[in-house]
This record gives structure tokens, C-alpha cells and sequence, in this order.
């Protein structure tokens, strides 16, 4: 029979601060109502935690119960808010089999040393310990705050197995048997309570890195003594995709002691502290390598064995040397590994990555579309989110999003969701946490950027541009989304068929005829990543930093894949390379390191961060780094280079015209979209504006709207006579021998198809 109690305003229900008794204190009325013999034990239940008592009635509760928690049990199983007292039927011990654990590490090593005479000693002290105790299987008895526990350094004592795992009460004939021994920071690790953070999209890498582990834990085979375990591995890849998350989650995994180990933790100020440091992480990893699995974590490691030579600090070239030296001797020693992850595995000293200490790499690459899918749903999960959420959608636009960004994307649409029904919120009155939408997420990705991309000069932030915001150029439009929009949007359909991936394309025309405006619109309609590189931000007085700003560039572009870099106005970033044996100057130089990194020649292995994907038949592609599009814009098409311009790198050149008559009508309809106008026939004017490019069918329909503001400005529509006023100010910035000439450059271009 058992009886619940509510956890309500009527009754208090809370935990004995003196954690060594098993009384449970009830008040007389409660105690009644129960139907419980005072001095009985009882097993109480409250949430996920079951605790073995002894009911003691008090006056001075009022309402309510004390409960003691010197003997309890945690189950996985949460259950309600109700404390429930079952009464239990209680017989003297017969045998007890015990886990010890011990305060100190150096205790564990002492008593596994003991002989048979004292091992029958600690029987006694634990038989001693759990006098008059009342035990079961499974349950953990608490002598952190026992005198007599304290003498003999012991903390906890496991109960493993009770004699026909019932309800007994220790006394002195009962038979006790200490089963095993480990120490108390040992046992708290592997009972800790933390929730396991689901990673998606890493359960490759999981997988590799369980596998390694296993395998640095193992023992060697007689047939193949002669073979040197593996003892280290390297995890490399940018900042937030989960390095220090999925080592803590796999030593969970393979039930191991993790010793996490800093660069602030280990430096010293004094002469001789940091190497003392580094040799007390290790000395304690192998005294908990005897008490199971141990792996040691560095993290960060590229600032606890930087590159020697490079730095004239001494303390860090020491520490460098005193790492190395442990990292030969952790052969010597079964069940321990070393795991160390960077974000700059090129500023780690080389001899670090030889094999034999670190001997594997592991690259942990920004998440691919699937992979950012899967890490939302894992996000989603504990949220409310609508029915209706596109996470495909979302996954398409967060090109280059690591895992942190995600899971702070995901906040932020919460937020959003929380505020915009912030109103609802009263204190009477408590309402279910609003639904989040696809609308929230899109306006959080507002706030939230990559972390590829931060600290870039080239990242630039442009409001959309849609296809039906540009007027006329259908057949302009129509050649730049086959060449830029769909091998990125249908990459299936070009592998299909066997087309390659462009490289490149060039967009030469007149000025003002929207060779800009066009790059934003397909940049907008395929939801890559858009970087834009002009020449005032290339260009330094310094030798080298144009050169590099190239190939950070092209570094960040393969992260966020799939990518735009858009370089306009390139004729004044790069020209055509000089005949002759003249001295290169810095346009040369910017014009081959941009040829290497189209080639993808100048990608280097130690700050690759683009994604690997591994395809049906087995075999790897590179996908991130076909997925970098460069498009040039240009109205000096004859100062470019021929080397940029060949198919491989520009595959594409396309002429952007000016409008016709028909193209001049539908800019004209965009431009007075938002304009309040009156009697005014669009055709009209289309026909009197030739020569006209786009930007100035704009600036003619502002000027026609200032002129209505000079005559009145309470005016509030633009007529006809002001159109014809604003076209006798605003002339066309094309003439007949302009167009004529790229005419002419058009027809000795050739186009490249796909």
C-alpha cells in the first residue's frame, strides 16, 4: 500500500540539511492521514529520485515532511510532481556486495594494493559505515559528513546487489563484500546529470572519433604486438562546429574520464610553472587512466604548443617541449588518448603533427545543406514551432552557418516570436508560449551573421533585389540565371547531364544599363552567400596584403559555399600584365593570385573549411569549392587580360545592352510603381527617351517628381508636363559612337555556352 502527497501550497516537502541521517520527520496530522507507524522505514518518492527513510513523527512542521537523503537512488525516469510514501517490510542483511568510492585518486591505487587481511578490514569499516542502515540494490549511501568516513577517506558506498535484492537493515552479521573502488571525481563524471547536446550533421565524425577512441583503449593482439597503438588525433575546423561539444559527447558515449586542460589553467608566472602544470594534468590522467578509459583534452591547443622559432616568449617554447615529451611517454600506459582541437591547426608546431603523436587529423568542415537540416530539427525540437515551418527553406538560406549559428538563429527567432506577442503576456494571466514561424526566423537572420563571414571586409549587407524589380533585359536575365542561378539551385540536373560548374562570368555594357542591380538579383534568388571585393579595399601600401586580402577572400567563400564574389569595376582592380621585362606592379601580382585561387591552385590544406561530401559510388568531391562563382563587372571590357577571360576562369562574357524601346516601357513602369502619377502615357516617353540607360529613366522620373514638389509642395501627383520638363534637364549618358563601339566589342567576343 502506498500513499501521495501533493506538492502544493499545503504541504512542504524538503530535504534534510544534515545529509548523513535516514530520518524522515512527518507531522502528527499528516502521519495520521497516511496510516505509517512511527519508526518504520519507508521508501518516499519525489520527481526522479527515490529516498529510503525512517518516519519519525514532530510538531514543529506545521504541514509538511522532512526527508533525509543520507540513502537515495536517481532514475532516468522523470516522474510527477507528488511525493509518494510507500511503507516497506524490512529483514536483517544476510550479504551486501559494495562499490567504494574514495575522496582522494591516490586512494584508489592504495587500496587495490591491499592483501587479502585488508580487504577484509574495509569489510568491516563499510559493515561499521552501514550499521543500522536500511539498503537496497541500486541505492548510494552518503558518508561525505561522517567522522568515521572522513578517517578512512571514503565518500559514497554503492549498494551493488542486496540477498534476494530486498529492503534489509545492515547489522553486525551481515556479510559485506567490496566489489570494486574508484575515486569520487571519477564516479560524479560518469553520474552527471547534464543533458547530452544532440549534434546533427556530425554523426560521421562521431562515429570515426568513438571508433579511434575505442581502438587508443584497447589491447594489443599477441599476432600483432609489434604494432604501435594510436594514442592521439587532432580535431581541426572553424570556430562553432561543435569540436569541444562532440568530444565531451563522445566520452560520454565510450563511458570515459575526460581531463579538459586550457591555456590559462596551465601558464605560469614564475620560472618553472608551467612545465609543473602540464606534468600534474598528466600525472593525474594516469592515475585515472588505472580506474578505467581516460582521455585528455586539449583544447585550444594552438595556444599550448605554439609554432617554436616564430616567438621569442621562452615559456612558450617550454611548454611546447614539455608537451611533447608526455606525448611519447602516454605509449607506455593503457586506457589513455589525447585529443587536442584547433581553429589554426597552421600556428601548431609541426613536430605536434607527426605520427606517432598526434597521429590523425579529423576535419570538422562547415555544415552542407542536409547537415544544417538536421541541425535545425535537433534545435527545434524543445521549441514550439508552427506546422508550417520551412526548415528546407531556412536550411537553403544559411550558407556558411556553423553549428553555434544556428542554435543562436533559433534563439533569436524565439525571441522574436516571444516579442511580437509580448502584449499578451499579463501577470494574471499566463498564456502558452507563442508559435515560431518562418517569418520569425527570416527576420532573426537579419541579426544573426556567420561566423565565417565575421571580421570580413567583404561582406556587405544589400536590400533584395527580385527579377520582376528590374525592367526589361529578358534575354540578359535569362543568360546570367543560366550561368549563375541554376547550377547552383539545380546541381543534380548539370551533374546529370555532364556540364560542368562555370567558374566565372563577366558582365561588360555601358554604364548605368544595371550590371550591379542584375549580380544583387541573382544573388537574392539563390540564397548564396554574396561577397563584393572592390579596389579600394584591395589595394595597400604594405607588399603582400592585396595578395592575401585575395586569398582570405576566396577562403571565406569556400566556407559559405555556395558563393557570389562580385568584383566590380575590375578593369581598375586588375589590367592586362605589360609586355616586356618591366618590373610586375601590385596589378600583376593581385592578377595571379586571383587566377591560382579560380584554378584552385592557392587553396592551403591547413585552413581548408569548405565541405566534403562524399558521393553514392564512394568517391570524394569537393563541392564548396565548384560552388564559388566569380562575377565580374565591367565597362572597359578591352583593359582586361586574356588569361581571365579564357573558358575555365570567365567562362562566360555577357553583354548587358541598353534598353530598347519595349525594355525602356518596363523601366519605366518599376520606376513610377511607388510614384503617384496622372495622364502620363509611359509609351510615349519610352519612345522619346533613346540612348537612355536605366539609372537615367530613374533620375528622369525623380527629377519629374521634384519638379512637381518646386511648383507646389502639397502637390501630390506628377503629370505629364512635368515628364517633359525633366527630359528637356536629364540627357542621355549614351551616344551613337559609344554604343557603336561595344558593338563592335561584342561581335570579337565570344560567347561560351554551357
Amino acid at each position: 500500500m502506498s500513499a501521495s502527497i501533493a506538492m502544493d501550497h499545503m504541504y512542504q516537502v524538503r530535504k534534510i540539511t544534515d545529509i548523513t541521517t535516514q530520518k524522515c520527520r512527518i507531522d502528527i496530522s499528516t502521519l495520521r492521514q497516511l496510516e505509517v507507524k512511527p519508526a518504520s522505514y519507508a521508501v518516499i518518492s519525489m520527481e526522479s529520485t527515490e529516498y529510503i527513510c525512517q518516519v519519525w513523527p514532530t510538531q514543529h512542521l506545521g504541514t509538511g515532511i522532512e526527508v533525509g537523503t543520507a540513502v537515495k537512488k536517481h532514475t532516468d525516469v522523470k516522474k510527477e510532481k507528488t511525493c509518494k510514501i510507500k511503507p516497506l517490510n524490512v529483514v536483517p542483511g544476510k550479504s551486501v556486495s559494495v562499490s567504494l568510492v574514495v575522496t582522494k585518486a591516490e586512494d584508489v591505487r592504495a587500496y587495490r594494493r591491499m592483501t587479502t587481511e585488508s580487504a577484509q578490514n574495509v569489510a568491516d569499516i563499510c559493515r561499521g559505515l552501514l550499521y543500522k542502515t536500511c539498503i537496497s540494490s541500486h541505492f548510494v549511501v552518503d558518508k561525505e559528513n561522517c567522522t568515521l568516513a572522513k578517517l578512512h577517506g571514503i565518500s559514497l558506498i554503492l549498494i551493488d546487489k542486496v540477498s534476494d535484492d530486498n529492503y534489509c537493515v545492515v547489522d553486525n552479521t551481515t556479510y559485506i563484500t567490496v566489489k570494486a573502488i574508484q575515486s569520487r571525481e571519477h564516479y560524479l563524471q560518469k553520474q552527471a546529470t547534464v543533458e547530452t547536446i544532440p549534434l546533427g550533421g556530425l554523426d560521421k565524425v562521431s562515429k570515426e572519433l568513438c571508433e579511434f577512441i575505442r581502438l587508443s583503449f584497447s589491447e594489443k593482439s599477441t599476432a600483432n604486438s609489434i604494432l604501435r597503438l594510436p594514442k592521439g588525433v587532432l580535431l581541426r575546423g572553424p570556430p562553432g562546429t561543435g569540436k569541444t561539444s562532440l568530444v565531451r559527447n563522445v566520452c560520454m558515449k565510450c563511458n570515459a574520464f575526460i581531463i579538459s586542460v586550457n591555456g590559462p589553467e596551465v601558464f605560469g608566472s614564475r620560472s618553472g610553472e608551467t612545465e609543473e602544470n602540464i606534468k600534474k594534468v598528466f600525472e593525474k590522467a594516469f592515475l585515472m587512466s588505472e580506474e578505467g578509459p581516460c582521455v585528455v583534452f586539449l583544447d585550444e591547443i594552438d595556444s599550448l604548443c605554439p609554432k617554436r622559432g616564430n616567438s621569442d616568449d621562452t615559456n612558450d617554447t617550454r611548454s611546447t617541449s614539455v608537451f611533447l615529451s608526455y606525448l611519447d611517454k602516454i605509449h607506455d600506459y593503457k586506457n589513455i588518448a589525447v585529443i587536442g582541437a584547433t581553429n589554426r591547426p597552421a600556428a601548431l608546431d609541426p613536430s605536434l603533427r607527426r605520427p606517432g603523436r598526434l597521429d590523425r587529423e579529423i576535419m570538422i568542415n562547415v555544415p552542407t545543406l542536409s547537415q544544417r537540416k538536421e541541425i535545425l530539427n535537433h534545435q527545434c525540437a524543445e521549441l514550439r514551432v508552427d506546422s508550417g515551418l520551412e526548415l528546407e527553406v531556412i536550411a537553403q538560406m544559411t550558407n556558411g552557418y556553423v553549428g553555434a549559428d544556428l542554435m543562436s538563429l533559433c534563439h533569436e527567432a524565439a525571441f522574436r516570436a516571444m516579442s511580437s506577442l509580448q502584449s499578451s503576456f499579463t501577470e494574471d494571466k499566463v498564456t502558452d508560449p507563442p508559435l515560431i514561424t518562418t517569418k520569425h526566423f527570416k527576420e532573426a537572420l537579419t541579426k544573426v551573421m556567420p561566423s565565417t563571414q565575421k571580421g570580413s571586409p567583404c561582406t556587405t549587407d544589400f536590400d533584395p533585389v527580385h527579377w520582376d524589380d528590374i525592367g526589361g533585359l529578358e534575354e540578359a536575365k535569362l543568360q546570367i540565371q543560366q550561368a549563375v542561378e541554376w547550377p547552383m539551385k539545380y546541381p543534380e540536373a548539370f551533374h546529370r547531364m555532364g556540364l560542368p560548374s562555370p567558374r566565372g562570368v563577366l558582365l561588360y555594357g555601358p554604364p548605368g544599363c544595371c550590371k550591379t542591380t542584375l549580380v544583387k538579383a541573382v544573388a537574392t534568388s539563390s540564397n548564396a552567400t554574396f561577397l563584393s571585393l572592390s579596389g579600394a579595399q584591395l589595394f595597400s601600401p604594405y607588399v603582400g596584403d592585396s595578395e592575401k586580402l585575395i586569398s582570405e577572400v576566396f577562403q571565406r567563400a569556400r566556407a559559405g559555399a555556395p558563393t557570389l564574389i562580385f568584383l566590380d569595376e575590375i578593369d581598375s582592380i586588375i589590367g592586362k600584365r605589360a609586355d616586356g621585362t618591366a618590373q610586375r606592379g601590385v596589378q600583376e601580382r593581385v592578377l595571379s593570385t586571383l587566377l591560382n585561387e579560380m584554378d584552385g591552385i592557392g587553396i592551403r590544406l591547413d585552413e581548408k573549411t569548405d565541405s566534403v561530401q562524399t558521393g553514392d559510388d564512394g568517391l570524394v568531391r569537393d563541392q564548396a569549392n565548384k560552388s564559388v562563382l566569380v562575377v565580374a563587372a565591367t565597362n572597359r571590357p578591352d583593359m582586361l587580360d586574356e588569361a581571365l577571360t579564357r573558358p575555365g576562369r570567365l567562362d562566360r562574357s555577357l553583354y548587358i545592352p541598353p534598353p530598347d524601346t519595349q525594355g525602356r516601357l518596363e523601366i519605366l513602369k518599376v520606376c513610377t510603381k511607388t510614384m503617384p502619377v496622372k495622364d502620363i502615357d509611359l509609351s510615349v516617353v519610352a519612345t522619346k527617351t533613346e540612348n537612355y540607360t536605366g539609372a537615367d529613366l530613374k533620375n528622369l522620373c525623380r527629377e519629374a517628381a521634384l519638379l512637381a514638389l518646386t511648383e507646389n509642395l502639397a502637390c501630390d501627383v506628377v503629370t505629364e508636363q512635368h515628364l517633359n520638363t525633366a527630359l528637356m534637364v536629364v540627357k542621355p549618358s549614351l551616344t551613337p559612337s559609344l554604343l557603336k563601339k561595344y558593338k563592335c566589342c561584342s561581335e570579337e567576343k565570344k560567347l561560351f555556352v554551357l
